[in-house]
């Protein structure tokens, strides 16, 4: 069913299907040269993977890693493929059109698990449950995020990223507000409309939400691990009108309303992005990613003018624990590569000493020293006494971490159906109930057609 649905989103892509053709030639040959051979004799016994990524080398410490690892394992040398201009989107374009065109790929990252698994369905993927088996490694008990599909493993989670809470600590004070530690979307709200402030006819808002579709169903996407997505887990059926999404709907109306949000018109029309409205204070407070953490200490291009304090993700019922969807990237091997025993040796060596010595993103690995993280993270920041430790780590140990279903592979074609019904909404009044159902309806009948 999954290689049917797949093919329809092939043939609206070129690219892709030249990847399809790419992965299927000449694959009998790759099979038979072993697991990182070289082709041939390794020149001075030693041999280079390539590792494609988006980020860039320096800025991200992707150099002190690749030393590091070679210094532990000399016989293998990385080449780093990045555009360095830390766009995931054309990043992908350029790794499926270098797969179509018969380059060398060995180590291949991908943003989260969905990008992933659209590669996979092509066959692009190297399945690692061998050489995991051969280590003896348990994943589950390796990693907190799950990276399996389908009862086979593709790839190896590389930095974690844990929905949290930023606050500007200035802001919390002015309004008289403690640090929560333990809140809901409702106290999350009066917080916004506390920190809201007009002078000389401009506001600075309580929070902004982002223009991501999974901003506009945020607590089915962040809070829960079962039916985090647009569909059921099995695919099936159309999964948006839920109490979790409609609760989701009722808070962006609420803060429109009572405007404590930056207004969503604004942050389409004008294009605006978290970063700048956070820390030029346009708003007082962001639910993120943990992966903005370091730049709450500042950086070459934006200083860091105030202190971040953190807070957990906040809960739908009082009642309910502490818990967040984690996610990030992860590192899988080329079906193709010559070298995929070196390849495996890296994920394996990154994904677990190699995040922390990065000193720049919080690891998947549970083996991991969380504090030393830390330390390093704050360390290698412009003016680390911006980033409080003490309620970060708090964030971070208190926080119950779970892993969403992997999304179908046509996940970016009902976002953005929805994105079309939440905007009628946000920009159109239409009614909420109207909004759920058509969005339900609309994606069910895309669901049918695969």
């Amino acid at each position: 069913m999954l290689k049917r649905k797949w093919t329809r989103f092939i043939a609206a892509s070129a690219i892709l299907a030249l990847v399809v053709s790419g992965c299927a030639s000449g694959s009998g040959e790759s099979q038979k040269q072993g697991a990182g051979s070289n082709g041939g004799a390794p020149e001075n016994g030693t041999v280079t993977i390539k590792l494609h990524t988006w980020y860039p080398k320096k800025t991200d410490n992707w150099d002190v890693a690749i030393a590091e690892f070679e210094k532990k394992y000399p016989n293998i040398k990385v080449e780093f493929v990045s555009a360095e201009d830390n766009n995931s989107n054309e990043y992908y374009k350029k790794l499926d059109l270098a797969a179509a065109s018969g380059e060398d790929l060995d180590v291949m990252m991908f943003g989260n698990m969905n990008y992933l698994s659209q590669r996979m369905e092509l066959g692009m993927l190297e399945p690692i449950d061998g050489y995991l088996e051969k280590e003896g490694v348990v994943l589950a008990d390796e990693y907190t995020v799950d990276t399996g599909i389908a009862g086979k493993t593709y790839g190896l989670p590389g930095k974690s990223v844990l929905p949290m809470v930023f606050i500007n600590e200035n802001h919390l004070k002015e309004a008289g507000l403690e640090l929560p530690k333990d809140w809901t979307w409702e106290e999350y709200m009066q917080y916004a409309k506390a920190m809201t402030k007009t002078d000389g006819g401009k506001t600075r808002y309580g929070t902004y939400f982002h223009s991501w579709a999974t901003q506009a169903y945020f607590i089915q996407n962040m809070n829960q691990a079962v039916g985090a997505n647009l569909t059921t887990e099995d695919g099936t059926k159309a999964n948006v009108d839920t109490p979790n999404v409609r609760k989701s709907l009722e808070l962006r109306l609420q803060g429109e309303k009572e405007g404590i949000v930056t207004p969503y018109a604004e942050v389409v029309s004008q294009k605006l992005n978290y970063r700048p409205q956070y820390f030029n204070q346009e708003t007082s407070m962001i639910t993120m990613g943990s992966f903005l953490v370091p730049e709450a200490g500042g950086t070459e291009q934006v200083p860091a003018t105030f202190k971040t304090v953190f807070a957990p993700l906040p809960k739908v019922n009082k009642e309910d624990s502490i818990s967040g969807n984690v996610s990030g990237d992860v590192l899988g091997i080329y079906s193709k590569s010559k070298h995929k025993e070196e390849a495996y040796t890296f994920i394996r060596w990154y994904t677990t000493e190699g995040i922390t010595l990065q000193g720049k993103y919080f690891p998947s690995w549970k083996k991991a020293n969380m504090n030393e993280v830390i330390d390093r993270i704050i360390a290698g920041t412009k003016t680390p006494e911006m980033i409080d430790k003490d309620s970060l780590l708090y964030v971070l140990e208190n926080t119950k971490q779970s892993t969403a279903a992997v999304a179908v592979p046509f996940h970016a074609e009902l976002e953005k159906v929805f994105v079309e019904e939440f905007d009628a909404m946000m920009l159109s009044a239409q009614d909420l109930d109207t909004t759920v159902k058509n969005a339900q309806e609309r994606i069910q009948k895309i669901i049918d057609s695969k």
